[in-house]
């Protein structure tokens, strides 16, 4: 009667215990404010963070989605080991409570058990090793890409040039407080909005150098699965292929310097007919710029 008892009681506590850890992990690895925000909003504010959120932001590749896949396999991992740890540890209280075992036991050695939880780990790490080290692979062997993006961190604001697009050059920096508009949307991009935009086609490999040109900076962009450090005299790689066309928001992730919170990364991604469009006008732009008289107290760009 006592083993049945032991039994149901083990049984009760595992219960309760997996319950709370299912609970957990559905609420946490299904973010419902984000997934209603999402839904609710047009696609130029879908990469960035949005108030109440839970999980990670809105992926807007694929790379980025195979991220949320991992952390969720892990996320699962972590909570069935700490489920177990957490049911072994009540019922162990509960079984081998003093008023019940007045004499303790004397064993100290148990070799199948032993075995056991050195063989468990070493299985469930190499089974998270496969994914992690794909991903890894993955993310840092480039494949044949469409076009080429440098980008180059500056105290405090980044610079997009296009090698293979006619060498544009394009200086983005945080769009001040005074210039952002009245609405609720526009608002809650404050310390993200930035008053020029890397545009990038959709559907498009990009293949993105990543420098510094005083200090180290940190490109990073949640949403795309983008980062990577920017460091003076050395060019690092990366590369996207962005699935959705919107307006995606990243930030320097490394201290640089007093302003380092105010040098926001803003990226447009367009159809290609709109990327070729705009293109052209910034080649158009540069060419009227180059053209244009010298005005007083104005230098030329020559």
């Amino acid at each position: 009667m006592s083993k049945i008892k032991d039994g149901l009681i083990f049984l009760g506590v595992a219960l309760v215990v997996c319950g709370i850890a299912a609970v957990f992990g559905v609420v946490a690895a299904q973010d419902w404010v984000q997934r209603a925000v999402s839904n609710s909003i047009s696609n130029a504010v879908l990469g960035r963070p949005v108030d109440w959120e839970l999980n990670f932001q809105y992926a807007g590749t694929a790379f980025e989605q195979d991220l949320l896949r991992l952390h969720n396999l892990l996320f699962g991992v972590d909570l069935a080991i700490c489920s177990l740890v957490a049911v072994l540890l009540l019922y162990s209280v509960w079984r081998f409570r003093r008023s019940r075992n007045t004499v303790p036991s004397q064993r100290t050695h148990n070799t199948p058990l032993e075995i056991l939880w050195t063989v468990v780990p070493v299985a469930i790490l190499a089974y998270i090793a496969v994914p992690s080290f794909a991903l890894v692979y993955r993310y840092n062997v480039i494949p044949s890409s469409g076009m080429t993006l440098k980008v180059t961190g500056h105290q405090w604001y980044w610079e997009y040039q296009y090698p293979t697009e006619g060498n544009l050059d394009i200086i983005s920096m945080i769009l001040p407080e005074a210039k952002l508009k009245s609405q609720q949307g526009q608002q809650a991009l404050r310390l993200f909005a930035v008053d020029n935009y890397a545009v990038l086609p959709v559907g498009t490999v990009i293949h993105i150098e990543v420098t510094g040109a005083d200090v180290i900076h940190s490109f990073m962009v949640p949403s795309l699965g983008l980062q990577k450090y920017a460091m003076p005299g050395r060019i690092n790689e990366i590369w996207t292929k962005i699935d959705r066309e919107g307006d995606y928001y990243g930030q320097c992730s490394q201290l640089c310097g007093q302003n380092h919170a105010f040098m926001p990364i803003g990226i447009r991604a367009v159809s290609k007919k709109d990327f070729a469009a705009w293109v052209e006008s910034q080649k158009q732009q540069k060419v009227s710029l180059l053209s244009a008289p010298p005005q007083e107290g104005r230098r030329s760009p020559n």
